[in-house]
């Protein structure tokens, strides 16, 4: 003879929590809102900058230090400021800014209310 037993218990539904973005994804979204009418960013492969400013003519590339920089971006780091081009290293968010703002890329303000936001598509949908 065989028995089985079973227990039915009624649970709450555990809340969806967001998954923590990396540093690199955090100042990508940071840029998109910030950044200037005439510049644009980009990501890039493993082996260059993990992101590419294009800003008045210039190329400029921020890598985001996680971990040591493998011999190969070593050396595509050293080709790429060879041919002209603007490579920093930072460890955060706030330092990556500075060094964008360092480079003469002006970042738009913060949006840090509800009324800035207005205030902003205001002054961006003004006509000149």
């Amino acid at each position: 003879m065989t028995r089985f037993a079973l227990n039915v218990e009624r649970t709450k539904p555990k809340g969806h929590v967001p998954e923590e973005l990396s540093v690199a994804d955090r100042l990508f979204a940071e840029l998109k809102d910030r950044l200037p009418s005439d510049a644009c960013c980009f990501s890039t492969a493993r082996d260059a900058p993990g992101i590419v400013i294009c800003h008045q003519g210039r190329a400029l590339g921020i890598q985001i230090k996680e971990q040591r920089l493998s011999a190969v971006q070593v050396d595509c780091f050293q080709r790429l400021r060879g041919a002209g081009m603007r490579i920093e290293i930072a460890r955060s968010v706030s330092e990556a800014l500075a060094l964008i703002a360092e480079m003469g890329v002006v970042l738009k303000p913060a949006i840090n209310s509800i009324y800035a936001a207005r205030d902003f598509f205001r002054e961006e949908t003004r006509r000149k």
